[in-house]
């Protein structure tokens, strides 16, 4: 192909020709015919020589798998195999455009001798969580004369899996000690009266208790048999439920209402893991698209990283579906924590709810209010802002019923927006663990 150079010897060549054809200057015809030939002949040569299949891509990253907003290194290694000498060569290794390129440059222009090798790096800030490829590596060769080029894509994909954003975690774990935790969000464990090892008070002997728990200085002031009590603490199992339908994905891009329920689980099951509870996740839109049970093995995070981080918003709510996949693989009491913008029919959310309660499982609603997360305040005209109050006011009166619905079955519905999502799901696993709801 023509450099923008060789498409101004072209012009020049038919510029000349015509000049001397007019004016009857053989030189300048002669020129203009020079030039001319002169680049029809170079091109089948540099087609001959300009052969890339003896040059190799190798991509090297130092991790496969991020979380969003970290830095991953990316290097280049270009190697020539062939026996050709390639005067001028560039090299562009492409990336995803939503990534940031922070560090290096991520092409390299030189020249490379036969059975030698160039190489460069860079380093990119993944800024949204998903499945992402780096690559293809785009290699240009250029003739000496800077008139021809060829171009060809190099197939070398490198697969990155990008998990949600830690920076909840870590604000959580900024607050410090457990104790301090407890003080701000009323976090407690849950505890039941039996033979633990934390004081809990007194009680009157009963026949059949065993001596050692009397207290004999206790029944000694009060003149009757008393023996001691002590509290026993009992994990809860807890099932995140993240809808990840269509709908799910309104809003801006880094804050959809998927990615807030995302970082609501991710935030949910390190908490849970942290006090020794047993979370497990479930993403699901018009089939099951991963579930991870509930375990307290070491690896069980990234195991719930790795299915959120995959998750997409398409198709519909199969709440059904879902319900039945999850309780055919749960044998004991669980609570489960749905995450959902209520916006499809209520009918198969209510069956679904039916369903898991006959089965002896308790549920909570945690559901994001579309409008609070896509209509951005002060962007709106007259017109355009009673238009969405009117549509805000419908949608409300709508969940309003099914929360109705849904607390016959004892199953409460918790509106959230951008602003509460994560603090509400920090005070609604509190509650539970305060309840002893789904004990183990």
């Amino acid at each position: 192909m023509l450099t923008q150079r060789g498409f101004v010897v072209v012009f020049a060549g038919v510029l000349l020709l015509t000049s001397g054809f007019s004016f009857a200057n053989w030189y300048l015809t002669v020129i203009g015919v020079y030039l001319l030939v002169g680049l029809v002949v170079t091109l089948p040569l540099f087609a001959l020589t300009a052969n890339v299949a003896g040059l190799e891509v190798e991509r090297r990253i130092d991790k496969a798998k991020v979380f969003s907003g970290d830095f991953l290194q990316v290097r280049v290694k270009i190697t020539n195999k062939s026996r050709r000498n390639f005067d001028f060569i560039e090299v562009h290794d492409a990336y995803p455009e939503t990534w940031i390129l922070a560090i290096g440059e991520n092409f390299l222009a030189s020249r490379i001798e036969p059975g030698r090798s160039m190489t460069f790096s860079y380093i990119l800030q993944a800024r949204m969580r998903g499945r992402y490829i780096l690559g293809p590596t785009n290699v240009i060769i250029r003739d000496r004369l800077g008139l021809h080029y060829y171009t060809r894509s190099l197939e070398a994909p490198t697969e990155i899996l990008v998990y949600p954003t830690w920076k909840d975690v870590r604000r959580l774990e900024a607050l410090g000690k457990q104790r301090q935790l407890g003080l701000m969000f009323g976090a407690h464990r849950t505890k039941v009266v039996g033979m633990g090892t934390e004081f809990a008070g007194f009680r009157e002997y009963m026949v059949g208790d065993p001596f050692r728990l009397i207290d004999w200085k206790t029944s000694a002031k009060r003149g009757e048999m008393v023996v001691k009590q002590f509290e026993m603490e009992k994990n809860v199992q807890i099932i995140c439920m993240v809808d990840s339908s269509g709908s799910m994905g309104n809003g801006y891009p880094e804050n959809t209402k998927l990615e807030y329920a995302i970082r609501a689980a991710v935030l949910l099951t390190h908490m849970g893991l942290e006090r020794k509870d047993l979370v497990g996740t479930c993403v699901f839109s018009d089939v099951v698209h991963a579930y991870v049970p509930p375990s307290a093995l070491p690896n069980h995070m990234y195991d719930v990283l790795d299915a959120l981080a995959r998750a997409e918003p398409h198709g519909w709510s199969n709440f059904e579906a879902a319900i039945e996949y999850v309780t055919a693989r749960t044998r004991k009491r669980t609570f489960f924590i749905w995450m959902t913008d209520l916006e499809e029919s209520p009918a198969p959310l209510l069956n679904a709810m039916k369903t898991l309660v006959a089965n002896g499982h308790k549920a909570m609603v945690i559901s994001p209010f579309g409008p609070w997360f896509e209509a951005p305040v002060g962007q709106f005209g007259p017109v355009e802002k009673v238009l969405a109050e009117a549509v805000q006011e419908e949608l409300w009166e709508r969940r309003s019923k099914i929360a109705r619905a849904l607390s016959r079955f004892g199953i409460s519905v918790v509106n959230v927006g951008p602003e509460d999502f994560l603090p509400t799901i920090i005070q609604q696993y509190t509650k539970i663990k305060q309840k002893g709801a789904a004990l183990l």
